[in-house]
């Protein structure tokens, strides 16, 4: 198993308005399967770095949608969390089907309540694990949009 690190480009990561955050979510990062099409081997991993928190952070709710199944390789996961745990917020979950990903203690929560908080500086990442068949570089479609209610605690104060 070999893994590829990424940096996602600044053109796909989005502040998000007044509407979004209503709902829970302040960024969005926006991945195809172009982003992640790299490794071949079937059990390839790709690491994806969607950037930095400030130095006091918490991260309360996190959900994904898939826009456009991925395709093109016979089994392909994400989670999202932060270097160390890259599950804190949202456990691995199949992307070879369009629809929602949450927590499995719902949507607004995180994963990993205890890992999802800091008082330092963490970088965000989101991890594509290939499992069956194939490999990342194989992928032929695919689009999803990772969503984070990511606050700087020290605005709060």
């Amino acid at each position: 198993m070999a893994d590829t690190a990424v940096t996602i480009s600044p053109k796909k990561v989005f502040i998000e308005s007044n509407p979004e955050r209503l709902n829970g979510a302040t960024i969005r990062y926006n991945i195809k399967s172009a982003d992640v099409a790299y490794g071949s081997g079937s059990t390839d991993t790709v690491t994806m770095t969607l950037g930095t928190t400030a130095a006091f952070w918490v991260v309360s709710r996190a959900f994904a949608l898939v826009q456009t199944a991925f395709a093109g390789t016979g089994g392909l996961s994400i989670q999202v969390g932060v270097t160390g745990t890259t599950n804190a917020f949202l456990p691995a979950t199949s992307v070879l089907s369009a629809g929602l990903i949450q927590p499995s203690t719902g949507l607004n929560t995180v994963n990993t309540v205890a890992s999802a908080k800091g008082t330092s500086a963490a970088t965000v990442k989101a991890v594509f694990t290939n499992s069956v068949s194939d490999s990342p570089s194989a992928l032929t479609a695919g689009e999803v949009d990772v969503y984070l209610n990511l606050l700087d605690l020290s605005r709060l104060a």
